[in-house]
C-alpha cells in the first residue's frame, strides 16, 4: 500500500536550534544519498563513519563497550577495537542504503536480497492470523522491510514520535514510499496493531532497545538488560506468530534471515508468560547479533553497568 498521507503530527513545543540541524543533518544526507551511484555514494558515506569513528570519542566509547560485550574481550581489545571502527562504517552504509532505496525499482531490490527462512514468513500469512516480525536493530531492517513489501507481504511498521516534526514526517514517508503502512507509536497503537493482525498483516517491530524503560529484564550476553514488553503482549492476546528477522549487510546488498519463534508454554500467569516470550526473543538476537557483531547499530549504551 503506497501512500503518502502523514502519520498524525503531535503538537509540541517549537524547535530548538538542534533540532533545526538535526532535520538539515537528514535531509541532506538523504538528498546526496538519492542521487550518488550506489558504489561511490556507499564509499562516501562509509568515509563520514570513519571520520565520525575518529572524532567522536564518547560515542566511540559507547561502541566499543556494546561490542565487548557482544565480543566477550575487552574495549581495548584489537578485535573489538576493529569490530568498532567497522561498526561506524556499517552504520553509516546504512543510512545511505536507507535513503538510496527510496529511487530504487522493486526488482532491483530483490536482486541484491538474498533470504534464508523467507518461507516462513509465506506460511504465517497463508495461515491468516497475520505475523509478528520482531528486528534487532542488525544491518539494514528498512531494506529487508522494502523487500519483504516487494514480494507482496502486506508490511506495518510502528513509527517513535521523533523531534522536530518534519523529521519525522521524513522518515513516515520514506517508509510509506517503500510500500509499507505506518502507525504511530501513541496510546492507541496497541488497537491499531491488532487490528492490523486481524487482517493478516505482517507487523515489524524493533524490539531490542526498551525506549519506556519498563520492559522486560533478560539476559543477554551474559547480562541483565530490558527488552520492550509489546512484542509479548501482542502475541499473548492475538495469538499470532511470531518470527524473528535479522539482516545483514553484503558486499552488493543485503541477507535476511527469519526463525519461526518457539513460543514457551503458557502457565496463566501473563506477566511470567510476556517475560518467558521476550527472553525467547532475546536468546534468537543473541544468535543473530554474535553472527556479525559489527552490523548491530545500537549506538547507545546496551549494558549501561558497562560504561561506568
Amino acid at each position: 500500500m503506497k501512500t503518502d498521507t502523514p502519520v498524525e503530527p503531535v503538537e509540541g513545543e517549537p524547535e530548538t536550534g538542534r533540532e533545526r540541524i538535526a532535520y538539515i543533518v537528514y535531509a541532506t544526507a538523504s538528498w546526496i544519498a538519492k542521487r550518488l551511484p550506489t558504489r561511490l555514494g556507499r564509499a562516501v558515506f562509509r568515509l563520514v563513519g570513519s571520520l565520525t569513528h575518529r572524532f567522536a570519542s564518547g560515542l566511540r566509547a559507547t561502541v566499543a563497550a556494546n561490542q565487548a560485550r557482544v565480543i566477550g574481550r575487552p574495549v581495548d581489545d584489537p578485535f573489538v577495537v576493529a569490530n568498532t571502527r567497522e561498526a561506524f562504517r556499517r552504520y553509516a552504509r546504512y543510512w545511505y542504503d536507507s535513503f538510496a532505496i527510496e529511487e530504487w525499482d522493486a526488482d532491483d531490490v530483490l536482486a541484491n536480497f538474498t533470504w534464508d527462512g523467507d518461507e516462513h514468513l509465506f506460511r504465517m500469512a497463508e495461515e491468516g492470523n497475520g505475523t509478528i516480525a520482531v528486528l534487532p536493530h542488525l544491518g539494514n531492517w528498512d531494506a529487508s522491510a522494502r523487500a519483504m513489501a516487494d514480494r507482496g507481504l502486506r508490511m506495518v511498521a510502528v513509527a517513535e514520535h521523533l523531534r522536530p516534526e518534519r523529521l519525522f514526517q521524513l522518515f513516515v514517508r520514506q517508509r510509506q514510499r517503500y510500500g509499507i503502512e505506518v502507525v504511530g507509536l501513541d496510546a492507541h497503537v496497541g488497537k491499531a496493531l491488532t487490528a492490523a493482525l486481524a487482517e493478516n498483516k505482517l507487523i515489524g517491530l524493533l524490539a531490542d532497545r526498551d525506549l519506556t524503560g519498563r520492559g522486560i529484564e533478560v539476559e543477554m550476553f551474559g547480562a541483565r538488560r530490558r527488552l520492550p514488553v509489546g512484542p509479548a503482549m501482542l502475541a499473548l492476546s492475538t495469538g499470532a506468530p511470531v518470527a524473528v528477522v535479522g539482516t545483514f549487510e553484503t558486499p552488493a546488498g543485503w541477507h535476511g534471515v527469519v526463525w519461526p519463534l518457539e513460543m514457551p508454554e503458557r502457565t496463566g500467569d501473563r506477566r511470567a508468560d510476556a517475560t518467558a516470550i521476550t527472553q525467547a526473543i532475546a536468546d534468537a538476537f543473541e544468535r543473530l547479533i554474535s553472527m556479525s557483531p559489527t552490523d548491530w547499530h545500537v549506538f547507545e549504551p546496551a549494558w549501561p553497568d558497562d560504561t561506568g
